[in-house]
C-alpha cells in the first residue's frame, strides 16, 4: 500500500510503500534540486554475529566482520566491477557498515533511474570466488590496521569494553586481523542468503525524481525470494558495567577521552523518543552553553565543549562524551556533580526550550541536505519510522520527560571512561 504524507510546516512529502517483494520504500521529492541521491541498506550489520534461520532451531555463527566483508565484496559481480559502472555513468558511489545495518548508496546529477536500476540489481546477486576473498583479506587487514592507529577509533572500542559484557556491539565493526582470516566464499553466501533478503531492505531516494516512476522500477527489479530473514540471537546483557576505567598508551602529544553512561535499551515503540530525549539531555548536561562546559573551562579541564552521541539499537544504549586534556577522571567528576544538580533542582524552563529548539532548528535545516535526508531517513526507517514521525515526536517532548532522563539514564554506576595518551 502507498502512502503519501505532507508536512505544511517543513514543506516537504514522503511517498511510502512497501513493495510486493516485501523490501521497504521511501521517496522524498525535492524540486528543483540538481543533486539526487539513492540509498539501500540491509538490516545486517556488525552485531549480527549469532542467528539461527526462521524454520530452524539451530543456531548459525559467523565470524566477526563479515558483514564489512561482504559490503566490500558485493560490488564486484560476475559481469565487472559496480563501482566502476557506477562511474561510467555519472554517478558517485559507495558504501559503509556499521551495527546493525550495511548500506550502497550513490549520488548524481544525471541518470538517475540507470544508477538506480543497477543500485537495485547487483545487491540482489552475488560473485564470491576463493581467489578474490584471499585477496580481500589483505586489503580489510590492512584497513583494520589503520583503524588499529585511530586514537579515536581505540578510545571508543575501549569504552564499549568497558560498558558490554556479552552484547556484540562491543566488537570492532571490521573485525579484527584473525577472525577475517575465518572468512570464506561459503561463510560470505550462507551470510548474505541470511540477511539479504528483500523483506530485510529499505530504499531511499530523495532529489528531484518522480516517485511513481521509482516505485514502478523498483517493484519490477526487486524479486521476491523463498527466505527469510535470519533471526539475530543475543546472549543477555548484565546492567552492570564491565569496569569502570581503562587506559591504553599511543604516545600522544594531547590526550583524548570519552566518558560514556551504559542505558537501558527502550523497544521499538519507545526508542524514537529516547533519541530526541538524549540529545537534549546531553545539550542541558554538557553543550556549549552548559554550567558544566562554563566550570570546566574555568577549571581548564576542557578547553573546548565535548562532542556528545547517543546510540541505540536491538539490546544496547549508551551516551558518550569525547574530550581532549590530561583530566578525563576530575572532568568526569564534575559531570556527576552537575548530573546531580539537575536531578535536585530540575531543568529551567528556557533552559530546555533552547536546547529542543537547537534540535527542532537542526531537523529543518537538514532537509535541505539531499545527504542529511537520505541517511535521516535510513536511521528512521531502522525503527520503521519516516522523517515526519522523526519531527512530531521530536514536536511533542516535554521537560518532564527529559527531567527523568537525568534521573534514570545517567547514574554513576554505569558510567566508565576510555583514556587514549
Amino acid at each position: 500500500m502507498e502512502m503519501r504524507k505532507e508536512n505544511n510546516m517543513i514543506g516537504d512529502t514522503i511517498v511510502t510503500k512497501k513493495l510486493s517483494s516485501g523490501m521497504k520504500c521511501y521517496i522524498i521529492p525535492k524540486n528543483g534540486y540538481q543533486e539526487k541521491m539513492a540509498v539501500l541498506s540491509a538490516k545486517f550489520g556488525s552485531n549480527d554475529i549469532y542467528y539461527r534461520k526462521p524454520t530452524e532451531e539451530q543456531k548459525h555463527d559467523m565470524p566477526l566482520g563479515t558483514a564489512h566483508f561482504i559490503e566490500h565484496k558485493l560490488f564486484e559481480q560476475s559481469w565487472g566491477d559496480a563501482f566502476i559502472t557506477f562511474s561510467n555513468q555519472c554517478a558517485t558511489a559507495n558504501a559503509f557498515t556499521d551495527f546493525q545495518k550495511t548500506a550502497y548508496y550513490f549520488n548524481c546529477q544525471k541518470n538517475f533511474e540507470l544508477n538506480l536500476k543497477l543500485l537495485l540489481s547487483f545487491i540482489q546477486h552475488t560473485h564470491f570466488t576463493e581467489e578474490s576473498t584471499e585477496q580481500e583479506k589483505k586489503i580489510i587487514a590492512s584497513e583494520i590496521t589503520m583503524y588499529q592507529d585511530d586514537p579515536s577509533w581505540i578510545v571508543f572500542f575501549k569504552l564499549l569494553e568497558n560498558m558490554y559484557h556479552n552484547h556484540t556491539v562491543k566488537y570492532p565493526i571490521a573485525g579484527t586481523v584473525d577472525t577475517i582470516q575465518c572468512v570464506t566464499k561459503e561463510i560470505l553466501q550462507k551470510s548474505y542468503e541470511a540477511y539479504y533478503t528483500p523483506e530485510n531492505f529499505c530504499l531511499v531516494c530523495a532529489g528531484d525524481i518522480e516517485s511513481d516512476s521509482i516505485l514502478e522500477l523498483a517493484e519490477k527489479i526487486m524479486k521476491p525470494t523463498n527466505g527469510h530473514r535470519a533471526v539475530t540471537l543475543f546472549e543477555k546483557e548484565p546492567e552492570s558495567i564491565v569496569k569502570q576505567y581503562s587506559e591504553t598508551n599511543m604516545s600522544l602529544v594531547n590526550p583524548i577521552f570519552q566518558i560514556g553512561f551504559k542505558q537501558k535499551p527502550q523497544d521499538e515503540i519507545k526508542s524514537l523518543k529516547q533519541v530526541y530525549l538524549m540529545r537534549i539531555a546531553m545539550d542541558i548536561l554538557a553543550g556549549e552553553s552548559s554550567d558544566f562546559f562554563e566550570k570546566a573551562y574555568q577549571k581548564q579541564l576542557l578547553k573546548e565543549t565535548m562532542d556528545c552521541e547517543f546510540f541505540s539499537g536491538e539490546g544496547y544504549a549508551f551516551t558518550t562524551f569525547s574530550g581532549t586534556g590530561e583530566f578525563a577522571q576530575k572532568t568526569a567528576e564534575l559531570l556527576l556533580i552537575e548530573i546531580d544538580n539537575i536531578q535536585k533542582r530540575g531543568i529551567p524552563e528556557s533552559i530546555f526550550e533552547r536546547a529542543k529548539n537547537k534540535q527542532v532548528g537542526r531537523m529543518i535545516r537538514g532537509f535541505n541536505s539531499i545527504y542529511a535526508i537520505c541517511m535521516s531517513q535510513l536511521e528512521l526507517a531502522m525503527k520503521n519510522r519516516d522523517l515526519f514521525d522523526g519531527f512530531h515526536t521530536l514536536k511533542s517532548i516535554k521537560i518532564e520527560e527529559v527531567q527523568r532522563v537525568f534521573q534514570k539514564d545517567f547514574l554513576k554506576e554505569n558510567m566508565v571512561i576510555s583514556v587514549v595518551k
